[in-house]
């Protein structure tokens, strides 16, 4: 009754403030979209932090954009909005410079065919007994300052098999969908605290030090188990395939402007989705030097962390990304010592944005997942702007 009552309400809206308004009731928080599964089950194809509620998505593309509409995520993750656009008849654009996010991505939008999904599965499983495992292999598992030695997460069999896997992956010099299929499965079974994980008991988001015993779990077995599973629930309601890149919002160069972008940059001193992935980024080729300056200083939640100004850039992107009038939605947290969205309001604003609104959700009771310290965001916020014709 509820969301025919929102169908209705929704229907009628025409301008934006009407439809601010509507959202500001935060109806994702009702059920059955506060339920954690809500939503389609790729959703969860593989476990990410600080992932944006699908539910919020939803009502996001629901209530702000059109049937048809190009809609833009320029810091995309695991390709929440994109999807969930895609299933709501718009063509979902996202981009992100992680490879482990790009690759879940790039599958939600553009869904490999099975028959070639198994296909990979079977050449990887010919190359798990035929490639034999060199000194070069165990060079590349010398990480530092990470959480404890990454040999010590799996039982010695395992990781061997995890390194075969590995080159198999790197030996390809440009993914298919289908292969980047089989890698976000196995990124998403790599490590965790649930009988599907290769590793020995660590968190399922972050991996901490591993603890409990050394047990063997064949990589193929549990692979084509979570395989079979994702494949089982192969999106059939998406209406538009959308488009998926691996690189930065700065270097991003689009064909054509998009109507609407919806996104929702890391938060001040919270996720560092560079470390808090590093196993991951490590099966994705990251070798040392990446983790220390090479690469995570292309992530945006570094260069905020120094100089806040980055805002200035990334609007200027988001202006040239932007058809004349488009709508601009950004997703952020506030905390005890900094409000996101009232900082980074005036670069938008020098870039040719009109704020429409900022509201706010208070998010202190919000579940933890078991990490104590998610840099202290007590509220979320949404800023709502619109580039000037």
């Amino acid at each position: 009754m509820q969301q025919i009552l929102f169908e209705r309400q929704h229907e009628n809206l025409t301008t934006d403030e009407e439809r601010i308004k509507l959202f500001s009731n935060f109806p994702y928080k009702e059920v059955p979209y506060s339920r954690r599964n809500w939503g389609h089950p790729w959703h969860s194809f593989c476990s990410y932090q600080s992932k944006l509620k699908p539910a919020i998505a939803y009502f996001l593309i629901k209530i702000f954009t059109r049937v048809g509409d190009r809609i833009l995520d320029p810091l995309a993750g695991v390709g929440t909005i994109p999807f969930e656009a895609c299933l709501q008849n718009r063509i979902g654009i996202g981009v992100d410079i992680n490879p482990v996010a790009f690759n879940c991505m790039v599958n939600k939008v553009n869904p490999p065919e099975p028959k070639d999904v198994h296909k990979v599965v079977d050449e990887l499983a010919d190359f798990l007994t035929e490639y034999e495992i060199t000194d070069i292999d165990y060079s590349y598992i010398l990480l530092k300052n990470i959480n404890g030695k990454l040999e010590d997460y799996f039982d010695p069999k395992t990781f061997t098999e995890i390194l075969i896997a590995r080159s198999f992956f790197l030996s390809k010099y440009d993914l298919t969908i289908a292969e980047s299929f089989v890698l976000a499965s196995l990124l998403h079974i790599l490590h965790g605290n649930r009988p599907y994980a290769l590793s020995r008991r660590s968190h399922g988001l972050t991996p901490f030090s591993p603890s409990g015993e050394f047990v063997y779990k064949p990589l193929l077995k549990h692979l084509q188990t979570k395989v079979n599973r994702m494949l089982a629930t192969i999106p059939s309601t998406l209406i538009k395939k959308g488009e998926a890149y691996l690189t930065s919002v700065f270097n991003y160069q689009p064909n054509d402007q998009v109507d609407v972008i919806i996104t929702s940059p890391p938060f001040f001193k919270s996720t560092r989705f560079y470390l808090n992935n590093w196993i991951r980024l490590w099966f994705c080729g990251w070798q040392d030097e990446d983790f220390s300056s090479s690469k995570r200083n292309d992530f945006v939640e570094e260069l905020q962390a120094t100089d806040i100004s980055i805002y200035e850039d990334i609007f200027k992107k988001f202006h040239q990304f932007l058809k004349p009038g488009g709508l601009c939605i950004l997703h952020l947290g506030a905390g005890a010592r900094h409000d996101m969205g009232v900082e980074i309001a005036p670069f938008a604003f020098k870039a040719d944005f009109d704020k429409l609104a900022l509201i706010y959700e208070d998010v202190s009771r919000q579940e933890s997942h078991g990490i104590t310290d998610k840099g202290r965001t007590i509220q979320h916020q949404f800023l709502f702007l619109r580039k000037r014709s």
